[in-house]
């Protein structure tokens, strides 16, 4: 890798630390368009991936007393029957099909969080199908969010609980994640130098995150996360046509 690609990854590395920190999750969904103007879009997810495990679980952690143990059971288990798919996913088709797919789905899930669907009393086949289509997006685009967003906000959680939920779910399953990149060799050399060398920019991301954390809340949290959800979105169609 240049200098310039690295310089590129850790701007990026900062920029999604920094936002994964306020809103609980965002790491993939702005680390990996970022990260696709210098490096390819395979790496880019997998690095993605390496970091963002380190992330979520330093998140989990710090937040454990606010997790949902049952619902992040049943995402966490259903994200583990989606990967593989998700992985064959990644080598088989091609990354524009895989992008739309995700911008559009996105885009359908803002709208109903727009019109504030309430599906609090739903039953646990909300939490499976969201936890393994985000099984399925972890090991293909490394941005298993969304899905996992749309049940939390439509199940009504606070921040707090949110953020500690979701990333209980995303540190289990970037782990299982990595462990299926390394089987299906997809972890290489410069992914690994270009991980290594963007964690102090991690590091500065989150510091910078914590102290404004604590501003959002109620309404305007909520409009963080449509709004990362739309960028997000947005993102991911703009790039399956470049």
């Amino acid at each position: 890798m240049t200098a310039t690609q690295l310089v590129v990854v850790a701007v990026a590395v900062f920029s999604a630390s920094l936002i994964q920190v306020l809103s609980g999750f965002g790491f993939a969904l702005l680390s990996v368009p970022l990260m696709t103007l210098a490096i390819p879009t395979k790496e880019a997810v997998v690095v993605s991936t390496l970091l963002g495990a380190a992330v979520s679980t330093w998140q989990a952690w710090h937040g454990r007393g606010h997790v949902d143990g049952a619902l992040a059971k049943r995402l966490v288990l259903s994200a583990y029957c989606g990967m593989p798919l998700g992985l064959w996913a990644f080598v088989v088709f091609d990354e524009e099909v895989l992008r739309l797919a995700l911008g559009v789905s996105v885009l359908i899930a803002v709208v109903l969080l727009v019109a504030k669907v309430d599906l609090r009393s739903a039953g646990s086949s909300l939490d499976v199908g969201a936890g393994f289509v985000s099984g399925v997006l972890n090991t293909s685009l490394s941005t298993n969010g969304p899905p996992l967003v749309f049940a939390l906000q439509a199940r009504g959680l606070e921040p707090e609980p949110f953020r500690g939920t979701i990333n209980m779910v995303f540190s289990c399953s970037n782990v299982v994640g990595i462990v299926l990149f390394v089987v299906a060799r997809r972890v290489d050399r410069d992914g690994l130098i270009a991980a290594a060398i963007a964690i102090p920019a991690l590091l500065i991301g989150q510091l910078c995150g914590y102290p404004l954390r604590k501003h959002l809340h109620g309404e305007r949290f909520r409009r963080l996360v449509l709004g990362l959800l739309v960028v997000a979105a947005t993102s991911a169609i703009v790039n399956a046509f470049v």
